[in-house]
């Protein structure tokens, strides 16, 4: 594989949280940069900066083949992270959630194809549904309990195909909880509410619920390392800690860092939304062993982190 500062690549969802990221270190590193985004959820914002820098930004969906052609014609890498990420939304509209996350792969995997680009995809952790083997490791059984994991799966299926009917280079990442500035999820919620009601904190479900939290620099090191480790291509890798915190305990550790005092944390209880996982955590010894990639920033660390950037 080449360096990437010799590459022209392209980002799919490149103005979403994850994505803009990816384009920021890879412009760092010289690479040629094509953003491919129909701010479905991603942000101009995100990126305005580094249009000025040398990203070229196409807003395009895609669901449009012509489109995705003609953006990846003479790149080497496709980063494909454009999704519809939402579990609630998959659970209301598993069209639409298919149509995005299913026949858009499908369609980039093509454009790959022609283009005779190193395809990575980000996958999820909620291919696995909820497993009983924790840390989880990549040879578990999946079993989605969502329609969004179910679309992680049948990607990575297309994926696979495409590599063993086609020779097409494909790298799976199975992305457990990322988060970071701009991010959405819980860490998001939390900020957000605690912004406008710093005395109070709900939380939806038990606090129960258990996540392997992933900082964004750690994910986009992640994605860089599959896209140019001549070992990586055909492999699924989960890309977590290995370590899991419980959404109580991330409440707790947020108003301890924000350094406010008599905080009411509640609890909705029962399930926080159809579909939500009990529980992730990731075996990460695969990707440690055959990407040499290992995750450098605790969660504590990475929460300040995204507190004083105020970037949420």
């Amino acid at each position: 594989m080449k360096a990437l500062n010799e590459q022209e690549v392209v980002v799919t969802g490149g103005a979403g949280f994850i994505g803009s990221n990816l384009c920021r270190t890879l412009l760092e590193h010289g690479a040629k940069v094509t953003a491919f985004d129909n701010l479905y959820s991603g942000k101009i914002d995100f990126i305005k900066d580094l249009m000025d820098k040398g990203l070229n930004f196409v807003q395009e969906d895609i669901r449009d083949p012509t489109a995705l052609e003609k953006a990846t014609k003479n790149c080497e890498v496709i980063f494909h992270l454009a999704a519809q990420t939402s579990v609630p939304f998959s659970m209301e509209n598993p069209k639409e959630d298919c149509e995005i996350n299913v026949v858009g792969t499908l369609n980039v995997l093509e454009a790959a194809r022609k283009a005779g680009a190193r395809m990575v995809f980000a996958s999820s952790c909620a291919v696995y549904g909820n497993p009983e083997k924790r840390p989880t490791p990549e040879t578990y059984p999946t079993h989605p309990i969502a329609f969004y994991g179910l679309t992680k799966l049948l990607g990575e299926n297309y994926c696979r195909f495409y590599q063993e009917t086609y020779g097409l280079e494909v790298v799976m990442l199975r992305i457990f909880n990322v988060y970071g500035p701009n991010c959405h999820g819980a860490i998001y919620d939390f900020l957000n509410k605690l912004r406008k009601t710093p005395d109070k904190l709900e939380v939806l479900g038990t606090g129960k619920q258990s996540r392997d939290f992933v900082y964004v620099s750690d994910m986009v090191d992640a994605l860089i390392k599959a896209a140019t480790s001549p070992a990586a291509a055909g492999q699924a890798f989960n890309v977590g800690t290995g370590t899991t915190t419980s959404v109580a305990e991330l409440a707790k550790m947020i108003v301890e860092i924000l350094g406010l005092e008599n905080v009411e944390i509640y609890f909705k209880g029962g399930q926080a939304w159809a579909g939500d996982m009990d529980i992730t955590l990731a075996d990460n010894s695969k990707a440690v062993n055959k990407l040499q990639w290992r995750p450098q920033v605790s969660l504590k660390e990475g929460l300040k982190k995204l507190i004083s950037t105020r970037r949420y």
